[in-house]
């Protein structure tokens, strides 16, 4: 849901990730950054936004109301998710794990390029297809322990990165748009490194595009379908998972215990919407990206001839098509509309 998302899920990676750089070696192998993650996020109320102002205020009550509690939940959770080295690992599928920002996580790995943005992609792309992608990106198995500290180090480069501000007090109008920049970028691409998901979410955004669509065409116009979403899962208990037993667990307790009452939240939802007057919001600060992402495609979709190219696919296609024997031919005239 690139739309509408928790406010609350960058602070608690942010709490995690700094609580983690603190632990001795020996809990550091029995923790995974996901299930504290996703612990945390499971025992404190959502705070849903879909537009920009939305998503300020929440953040703003968050810091303000409930650093304690995040900090003090984490701590809770190292203790409670700690398990042994022969546990089962039992990952949550990769198509519970989809967004926009996590299909150019993969392209950022499959090129290795840490900072690569969706804008960069078709250069890259057309760089790799005459040069050949190279046999050293393939990636060999990660430990839980060096995978969870690569993710605290990349944190604290991002946020030294940050820092490169000429006076970092009192910022010229051009480094304060750099640096806004790479906050919201730094907010798009918060999580993507880790395994969870609130499994609440599409099950949400299927039945609000449902009720949505038999509402009168001249009503359907007055409703965004992310407003009711945000009002609903703000008025639901959270429910991450991070492991297929975990995913299927919830799902069943849905099922069994709640699917009325997300229907009628729905309802509610919907007439508050209809109900409350017509205005302009800005989306998500950090929507500006996915603007960037259909650019993109249109022209991977060209350079490429895969029509059939979307978000969801566009690290498989891209990858299928660089191990092509006919990857070379693309013609060498090609310019991203990006390029100056």
């Amino acid at each position: 849901m690139g739309s509408c998302r928790n406010a609350l899920e960058e602070l608690v990676i942010e709490e995690a990730e700094s609580q983690y750089k603190r632990l001795g070696n020996d809990v550091k192998k029995r923790v995974d950054l996901s299930e504290v993650i996703a612990y945390t996020l499971n025992r404190l109320a959502p705070m849903y936004a879909n537009t920009q102002r939305g998503w300020v205020q929440q953040r703003k009550k968050a810091a303000q109301e409930l650093s304690p509690a995040i900090a003090k939940t984490v701590r809770n959770g190292f203790l409670s998710t700690q398990s042994d080295m022969l546990r089962q690992h039992d990952p949550i599928p990769a198509h519970e794990l989809i967004s926009q920002a996590r299909s150019l996580s993969k392209l950022r790995k499959l090129f290795d390029k840490e900072y690569l943005k969706w804008r960069d992609v078709p250069e890259i792309v057309r760089d790799a297809l005459h040069s050949g992608l190279s046999q050293g990106h393939a990636k060999g198995y990660v430990s839980l322990d060096r995978r969870n500290s690569l993710m605290a180090r990349s944190y604290a480069l991002r946020r030294r990165s940050s820092g490169v501000l000429s006076n970092a007090n009192n910022p010229t109008r051009s480094e304060k748009d750099v640096l806004t920049e790479l906050k919201d970028f730094e907010s798009y691409m918060s999580g993507t490194t880790y395994r969870y998901s609130n499994i609440l979410e599409s099950l949400v955004e299927a039945i609000v595009a449902r009720r949505v669509q038999r509402l009168d065409p001249v009503l359907q116009q007055r409703v965004s379908p992310d407003d009711v979403a945000a009002y609903v899962l703000n008025r639901l208990p959270p429910m991450y998972a991070t492991s297929l037993k975990g995913l299927q667990n919830l799902r069943q307790r849905v099922k069994s215990e709640m699917t009325n009452q997300i229907i009628s939240i729905v309802k509610e939802a919907l007439t508050k919407v209809i109900q409350s007057p017509e205005r302009a919001a800005s989306p998500l600060p950090f929507e500006k990206f996915n603007l960037e992402l259909e650019d993109t495609l249109v022209e991977l979709r060209e350079m490429l001839g895969r029509e059939d190219l979307t978000w969801r696919n566009v690290a498989e296609v891209v990858e299928e098509c660089l191990r092509s024997p006919a990857a070379k031919e693309v013609k060498p005239t090609w310019k991203s509309k990006f390029d100056v």
